[in-house]
C-alpha cells in the first residue's frame, strides 16, 4: 500500500509542478509544456464517457432478470400475513364495555 501512495503522490506532484511552470514562468512566445485546453477537453469527455458506462452498468445490474416473477409476494408465504389479529383470541377484545353491563 505505501508503494501505491508513493506512485500516486509522485504523479500528482509532477502534474502540479508542470502546471505551475506553464502558468507562472510564461514569457511571450514560449510554448507550454502541456496543452491544458486539450487536456481539459479530453478529461471532460473521458469523465462523461465513464459516467455513462457506470450508469448503464448499474442499470443493467439492477434490472430484473428476464422471466423472473415481478408480481408482489404471495400472501400465503410465511411471514407475509398483513391481516389484523383475530379479535376472538382471549385478551385481544378492544371493544369498550357497556357501562350498564356487569363485568
Amino acid at each position: 500500500m505505501p508503494y501505491f501512495w508513493g506512485v500516486l503522490s509522485g504523479i500528482l506532484l509532477t502534474i502540479v509542478v508542470v502546471f505551475v511552470i506553464d502558468n507562472i514562468g510564461d514569457k511571450p512566445g514560449t510554448p507550454d509544456i502541456v496543452n491544458w485546453d486539450y487536456v481539459g477537453v479530453q478529461l471532460g469527455e473521458t469523465a462523461e464517457k465513464v459516467g455513462e458506462e457506470v450508469r448503464q452498468e448499474v442499470h443493467d445490474a439492477t434490472a430484473p432478470e428476464p422471466g423472473a416473477d415481478t408480481t408482489p409476494a404471495d400472501s400465503s408465504e410465511p411471514g407475509t400475513d398483513t391481516t389484523p389479529a383475530d379479535s376472538s383470541e382471549p385478551g385481544t377484545d378492544t371493544t369498550p364495555a357497556d357501562p350498564g353491563e356487569p363485568q
